[in-house]
């Protein structure tokens, strides 16, 4: 069975392989707002040498990583699977001999995979080049990032998951959709980086699952969270992706049931 989701997980990345000229008009288009964003920060740092703890230094890398990342961690209005439910092609995914949400996961796996290797990192590389961004510079620390790039990456797949599957009981779900990912987004510190919001708004963005998605693996990148902390955001990101999974499990088991009973 986990050949099968891996076969799963490489058709969808050979899928996306097919549109190379939408991929690249999303990196330019993440470049351009890499750019755009970049000049606002310069223009902050002229008037003041540290925002949030952060140098103008960090705060580049901070923001062209999280530029880099939006597509692997949470696409902008991501609603694949809610199209399959109002299309009804959703019949044959539950049809298929497999766990409706280990399929819908590794399809989603196989896009993140491909969305890494083919936007995340030539985005970094455009920032590298225009703003002179570094890497990390050791393996533990690069080793930590992978970590949590990982679990930000499995537990958006959850929620975006999360966020389509409402489209069962509801009878137009893509604004309800849209508002919520694109909620989601501000507080994963993609437009304005979390450590630039008000303490109290930073605190209750901490604690929403949405900090895992990209606040955390890209702080991780910078260096400013190791130790102790490095372990707290670590857990709370897997409360949170343990959660998350969890309540998707009972949707989809009430799902089914629903379709059961309305289709026969």
């Amino acid at each position: 069975m986990l050949r099968f989701y891996f076969e799963v997980a490489r058709t969808a990345f050979r899928r996306q392989l097919i549109y190379r000229w939408a991929n690249l008009a999303g990196l330019l288009t993440n470049a351009f707002f890499g750019i755009v964003s970049s000049s606002v920060i310069v223009a902050l740092f002229q008037a003041r040498h540290t925002a949030g703890g952060y140098d103008l230094h960090e705060s580049l890398r901070y923001l062209w990583l999280a530029q880099s990342l939006v597509m692997v961690v949470l696409p902008f209005n991501w609603s694949d699977l809610m199209l399959t439910i109002r299309t009804g092609e959703v019949i044959s995914d539950l049809s298929k001999p497999c766990d409706f949400c280990w399929y819908w996961f590794s399809r989603e796996v196989g896009r993140d995979v491909y969305y890494l290797l083919y936007r995340a990192i030539p985005t970094y590389a455009i920032g590298m080049l225009l703003f002179g961004i570094e890497l990390p510079s050791g393996w533990g620390q690069w080793g930590s990032f992978i970590a949590a790039l990982i679990l930000g990456a499995v537990l958006g797949i959850a929620f975006r998951f999360l966020s389509n599957i409402t489209a069962f009981w509801l009878l137009e779900a893509r604004p309800i959709n849209g508002l919520v990912q694109n909620l989601a987004l501000f507080f994963t510190g993609l437009f304005i980086p979390l450590p630039f919001f008000p303490t109290w708004l930073r605190v209750f963005s901490e604690w929403l699952p949405s900090n895992g998605l990209m606040n955390v693996p890209v702080q991780v990148f910078v260096g400013k969270a190791s130790g102790t902390v490095l372990l707290f955001e670590i857990a709370r990101q897997s409360l949170w992706l343990v959660a998350l999974v969890m309540v998707a499990r009972l949707l989809t088991q009430a799902a089914t049931r629903r379709v059961v009973s309305q289709g026969g």
